[in-house]
Order: structure tokens, then C-alpha cells, then sequence
């Protein structure tokens, strides 16, 4: 019986300890930032520092929200696996939030950086498959 009760113990203090976490993928993460210090440099020589703002703007909402699962087949696999619609009504939260921000500026011509906003269309090209191709292979590797 003393062997049975000291095994349930043992068994106690495993559940008690903290999950270990995988160590940071180092290399990526120095890849990455040193990918983006390139990108700033080339993108503040191209052009001027309203792009650089928007780049590292873009950057950081994108991390986040990376990080915080915010995807879209993230939030269809929750409604579909568990029911859970929560990731749903938050996209359609942020995009009549951004619809209700944007129609002003469109309307009244607001912009930052001395921009006037206006919609801009252009025929599907090369381009456009090229961007959707990559955008394809970001969504695998991001997991979302």
C-alpha cells in the first residue's frame, strides 16, 4: 500500500510542475529582424518616411496579431471544431469598424502625409497572381 500512495504523490508533484516551453527559434527570430532593419533601409531610400511608418506599422499588427490567433481559419476552425463563433464576430466587429472609418475619409478626402485617399483599381495582372500565390504560401506557413 506505501508503494501505491507514494506513486499517487510522485504523480501529484509531476501535475503540479509547470509545462516546459520550447526554446525560441533564435535563428528565425535574427532572420527575421534582420530581414526587417533591410527592408527599412531600402524602403527609406526608395521612398520617404510616411512609407517606412506604414511599413513598420504593418509589421507589428502583423506580429500581433500572428501571435494572438487572429486569422480567419483560425476562427472557422473554432466555430467548426467547438462551436465557438467568438474569432467570427470579432472579424465582422473590426471590419465594420474599419468600413465606418473609412467612409469619411473616402468622402471627405482626409489622408495623412498630405494624400488625398482615393480608391485605387487596377485590372488583374501578373501581379495580382504573383501577390495571391504569396499570399497562399504566407497563410500555410503562418498556420492561419
Amino acid at each position: 500500500m506505501s508503494t501505491l500512495s507514494s506513486k499517487a504523490k510522485s504523480l501529484e508533484v509531476q501535475n503540479l510542475q509547470r509545462p516546459t516551453m520550447p526554446p525560441p527559434q533564435q535563428l528565425y527570430i535574427a532572420l527575421g529582424l534582420g530581414a526587417a532593419v533591410v527592408l527599412s533601409f531600402t524602403t527609406y531610400a526608395i521612398a520617404d518616411y510616411s512609407f517606412l511608418v506604414q511599413l513598420w506599422l504593418g509589421l507589428l499588427l502583423g506580429y500581433t496579431l500572428f501571435h494572438a490567433r487572429f486569422g480567419f481559419t483560425s476562427a472557422f476552425r473554432r466555430l467548426m471544431s467547438v462551436g465557438n463563433g467568438e474569432g467570427l464576430r470579432a472579424h465582422m466587429l473590426m471590419l465594420a469598424i474599419a468600413s465606418t472609418l473609412f467612409a469619411p475619409i473616402l468622402a471627405f478626402g482626409a489622408g495623412f502625409f498630405g494624400n488625398e485617399p482615393q480608391g485605387f483599381v487596377s485590372p488583374v495582372g501578373v501581379s495580382l497572381l504573383v501577390g495571391a500565390f504569396i499570399f497562399g504560401v504566407g497563410m500555410q506557413l503562418g498556420g492561419g
